[in-house]
């Protein structure tokens, strides 16, 4: 194949080794037979017989030098690319067609690649697992995301390298950090000194951390820079190596920069550093539980040696892990459990999952939500390969006087079905590549629709080999699915009927209806789609967060990172929420310990003390807040009371402990009873003391994001932060008057004046907030309503173009009629008939289609079934009102055909 294709390029130098060479044998020929006594002119045409005719030697040698199907398809092309620019119209439409889908599918597919597909930059990714505890976790505590194990479990598994060629673990965390000038939040990796040479990382700059690193707990104050960070904060000095950095506060050495593409293992949140795990307590002020088996924050990956599969490796840690288990149960520390808890506690086990692609709790939120959107966008391609379909037959019958000419003089069915499959990959090739031209654009597009906690860089808007390959692939399948349809009809044709003035018409006519059809009930598919992330989107918004946002903002401090003691920033919230409150822009103010709607939260069993003790079936989600939170929010306490000042003191300083739950508590735990002086406490252990009293009930709120409706209690801020967990709380919640800009700038005033240092963090309106609570649900609304209306739009143009066609061809029809008395109505009324039999069928089609969809969407929706009635009937009538529309302007034009030219034809 190779020979052949050097061969095309050296044709010309071929081609005239070819005629000297003929030229020459034949010569020869004629010498041979004039000495034999003919004459030169009959000698000529003798030697011309003998070889076979020229023409016929040239071909065949020609097929020798390349495939004739090459050779074909090149011509092939030359002649469609004349065709095309002598139809701009026919060609601008198809063009365009196939480029909206190529775009928007590649632009998908971008985000899908990146999120969900695509495998960490580092040494043979496919052979790296996760580690997951299956069951239940005697825990004391735990913070981080999703698949969380102790920092001394990870050090166990280092240990199994009978299965393992290492281990790593690692956390994710928010530092404040200084590089000499002002302190600013980044975003840091906690990790074993494992961590690099297991992923097979290697320094850009300097060297990377060792097991040396991570041995005795603050004995390695020392960092390793991420390149992008180098690059953009330190402009990639080439001294960085032995720079101080001060990470909260605490002074570090910079001892390396991170190879360049690498950044870390958790797509969306690219690190600024990684710090060793020995220095866990100072990345994590208040944090002092590295060793602590019990104390879930680390995620665990290990490599698989080459010869263990992931079966077998899972399988033959079980005996280990049990052991650990039981032995877990008699060390200091375990936990007061129950027995059925013990027994849940050893049935655990530990699961294994390939973890190419890292971890990625952004992963998690988008990879379904993201597979709709590409589904919707194959939809669309789809939709647009049929209309460029439907114009290609169009466009054949209007050819149907030089292809069927082209067949009587000798070409055959395939060869005419190769041009029209070769004009359908040129259409698609210019189409995918402006699709790719306008791919980066709309992948920008996208990338703003998605959470705005990303970190810079973790999503890139730029075309790579992948994404380009892509590309290509989806390019060449629109061209054969846009030129099937066209070719399949040349073929099925016979040269008798072909050679008939009307031939093809009604296979032509049987293939454009039937694509359309498939239109119609492809799109009808997306509408219903659009209209529930629609209908989604708004219930949400209409539902909102349960209390009134407007002249609502936040905003976060945390002392603690910059080096204040728990007491001291604890005195600092406190007078400058005082501070805050006598600001003339300030209408209200509160603290809170967790932020509201920001996906997070705090979480524990709780043991609830009535006439009888039992705990909770599941989480409820915590929260420690100052009093006044509940009127600066405006929500409603719908029995007893709300916190006071005397429930901020200690136990020590005489203050009864106290809690308020919302109404999901007091609905699904006590049963119409009235929860008022009920006691509960946190945790589910025996030896757990209900000591805190229900005082109120508050309205639902939601917490996490404005779709959830769980339990809630909250308890009030402590002084020392005795109901956080000895963290001092430092989110603030403001009912202003004014603008968030002149709040935001009384804000600024009143924490420098405290300590200049300090930073601000999450300043935004509470709109704001909710409005990126719902990016998942504003970002399937947006882009299945754009693929929606586009569907519709390209299954209009179809609709319209065969009904157009079958006008044209019934004119004569038509003619008849009107001349033996039919009105000008029943004209109207035969015309739309087709476009009504092709739309029911297509209706016909598509809901049973959506029925069976529908679980792979409903978790997306809210309030709303994939089978709503409502929802399908709505898409259906704008489907339908639209093919009316689309239908009508050639019924009427039909109507108005005069009969005396409709029969001057015949």
């Amino acid at each position: 194949m190779i020979k052949q294709l050097l061969n095309w390029f050296r044709l010309r130098h071929l081609e005239t080794n070819l005629d000297r060479e003929l030229k020459y044998h034949i010569d020869r020929r004629v010498k041979d037979l004039m000495l034999s006594g003919l004459a030169e002119a009959e000698a000529r045409r003798q030697a011309s017989l003998e070889i076979g005719g020229i023409a016929h030697v040239r071909e065949e040698v020609r097929d020798v030098w390349l495939s004739r199907w090459l050779r074909d398809f090149v011509y092939d092309l030359r002649f469609s690319v004349r065709s095309f620019l002598g139809s701009p119209s026919f060609t601008v439409t198809v063009v365009l067609s196939l480029a909206l889908g190529i775009g928007a599918t590649t632009a998908i597919y971008s985000l899908v690649d990146q999120v969900v597909l695509h495998a960490l930059p580092v040494r043979e990714p496919e052979r790296l697992v996760l580690f997951d505890w299956r069951g239940y976790q005697a825990t004391v505590n735990a913070f981080g995301s999703y698949n969380l194990m102790s920092y001394p479990i990870c050090r166990d598994l280092q240990q199994q390298e009978r299965f393992f060629e290492g281990v790593l673990c690692r956390a994710r965390t928010i530092i404040s950090l200084s590089m000499g000038g002002e302190h600013a939040p980044a975003a840091a990796e906690v990790v074993s000194g494992t961590y690099f040479s297991m992923l097979g990382v290697q320094p850009a700059v300097g060297r990377l951390f060792t097991n040396d690193d991570d041995q005795t707990p603050g004995t390695s104050p020392v960092v390793v820079l991420s390149y992008d960070f180098w690059k953009a904060q330190l402009a990639g000095a080439t001294d960085v190596v032995g720079r101080k950095v001060l990470v909260n506060r605490y002074p570090m050495t910079v001892i390396g920069v991170a190879a360049p593409g690498f950044r870390g293992i958790d797509v969306g949140e690219v690190p600024s550093l990684w710090i060793p795990a020995a220095m866990s307590a100072q990345a994590i002020p208040g944090f002092g539980n590295m060793q602590n088996r019990f104390v879930r924050w680390m995620q665990v990956l290990g490599r698989l040696r080459p010869d263990m599969t992931l079966a077998t490796a899972q399988a033959g840690l079980q005996p280990w892990f049990k052991a650990m288990l039981d032995e877990d149960t008699r060390r200091e520390g375990y936990p007061k459990i129950t027995a059925e808890r013990r027994r849940q506690f050893l049935a655990s086990t530990l699961e294994l999952t390939p973890a190419p692609q890292g971890h990625s709790p952004l992963r998690r939120t988008l990879s379904q939500p993201l597979w709709v959107l590409f589904g919707a966008t194959g939809v669309l391609l789809g939709l647009a390969c049929m209309n460029v379909a439907g114009l290609f037959l169009a466009r054949g019958s209007a050819r149907g006087r030089e292809i069927r000419t082209r067949l009587a003089l000798g070409a055959s069915r395939g060869r005419i079905g190769r041009q029209l499959l070769a004009d359908s990959l040129l259409i698609a090739a210019v189409g995918g590549s402006i699709g790719i031209v306008l791919a980066p654009a709309a992948i920008r597009a996208l990338i703003a629709f998605l959470p705005q906690g990303i970190g810079p860089n973790a999503l890139q808007s730029v075309l790579n080999v992948r994404l380009l390959l892509f590309a290509l692939g989806v390019s060449v399948a629109a061209g054969i699915l846009s030129g099937f349809a066209p070719a399949l009809q040349v073929g099925r044709e016979s040269l008798m009927s072909s050679l008939k003035e009307r031939s093809g018409t009604a296979l032509g006519l049987r293939l454009r209806r039937t694509i359309v059809t498939a239109q119609i009930a492809l799109t009808l598919i997306l509408v219903i789609g659009a209209v529930l992330f629609v209908r989604t989107l708004t219930s949400l918004i209409a539902k909102g967060p349960g209390f009134d946002t407007s002249s609502l903002i936040s905003f976060g401090i945390d002392p603690i990172q910059n080096g204040y003691s728990p007491a001291e920033a604890a005195r600092l919230i406190h007078r400058i929420h005082d501070q805050l409150r006598a600001s003339r822009t300030t209408q209200a103010a509160a603290i809170a310990f967790n932020q509201l709607l920001t996906g997070g939260s705090w979480n524990n069993q709780m043991t609830i003390q009535t006439d009888q003790r039992i705990t909770t079936d599941r989480e409820v989600r915590l929260n420690a807040v100052s009093p006044g939170f509940f009127s600066t929010l405006g929500v409603r306490i719908v029995a007893g009371r709300d916190f006071v000042e005397r429930d901020t003191l200690s136990v020590s300083e005489g203050a009864q402990r106290v809690a308020l739950v919302n109404e999901s508590f007091v609905q699904r735990y006590f049963n119409g009873r009235s929860p008022l002086g009920a006691r509960v406490g946190l945790g589910s252990g025996p030896d757990v003391k209900p000591e805190i009293e229900i005082v109120g009930v508050m309205a639902n709120i939601s917490y996490r994001g404005v779709r959830e409706e769980w339990e809630q209690a909250y308890f009030p801020v402590i002084s020392g932060g005795e109901a956080s967990g000895g963290n001092a709380a430092g989110n603030f919640y403001m009912r202003i008057q004014g603008s968030p800009k002149a709040a935001l700038q009384s804000i600024r005033t009143i924490v420098r004046n405290e300590d200049p240092t300090l930073p601000i963090t999450f300043f935004r309106t509470l709109d704001e907030q909710v409005s990126r609570s719902l990016t998942t649900e504003r970002m399937l609304a947006a882009l299945s309503g754009s693929f929606g209306t586009l569907a519709l739009l390209l299954s209009l143009v179809g609709l319209y173009g065969v009904i157009t066609f079958t006008v044209t061809q019934r004119t004569r029809e038509i003619g008849v009629r009107l001349a033996l008395g039919a009105t000008r109505l029943a004209t109207v009324w035969l015309v739309l008939r087709d476009a009504l039999v092709m739309t029911s069928i297509g209706i016909a089609i598509a809901v049973p289609s959506v029925w069976a969809l529908g679980r792979l969407v409903e978790s997306q929706l809210y309030g709303i079934k994939p089978t709503d009635p409502a929802t399908i009937v709505t898409a259906t009538l704008i489907l339908c009102s639209t093919a009316l529309g689309a239908a009508l302007i050639p019924a009427y034009r039909a109507a108005a055909v005069n009969p005396t030219d409709a029969l001057r034809l015949e």
